[in-house]
């Protein structure tokens, strides 16, 4: 004698192929997220270096603009310099 009917049979069977539906359907979300998490990596990977490039722009018009601020206090100085040096030679010629 048989511990499970064949109607207890065939109620199992049908449990575990939802089970296994479900199984199938959670691994295929899986793998949709997967691919998700692998396409949001290469984003962040993208942002990362578009930061990088901003940065490095940002840091060379800070050193341009450092020059040139440095460029001009040296022009104000070496016109104040010749001004300087002509007011005495025509202080001395007089």
């Amino acid at each position: 004698m048989s511990l499970l009917s064949r109607q207890d049979l065939v109620d199992l069977r049908q449990r575990l192929d939802r089970l296994l539906g479900k199984v199938e359907a959670l691994a295929t979300t899986l793998e949709d997220q997967n691919e998700k998490i692998g396409r949001l990596a290469e984003r962040t990977a993208m942002l990362e270096q578009l930061g990088s490039d901003a940065k490095q722009i940002i840091e060379a018009w800070t050193t341009a603009k450092t020059s040139l601020r440095f460029m001009q206090w040296c022009a104000g100085l070496a016109a104040a310099v010749i001004g300087a040096i002509a007011a005495v030679k025509n202080w001395l010629h007089r």
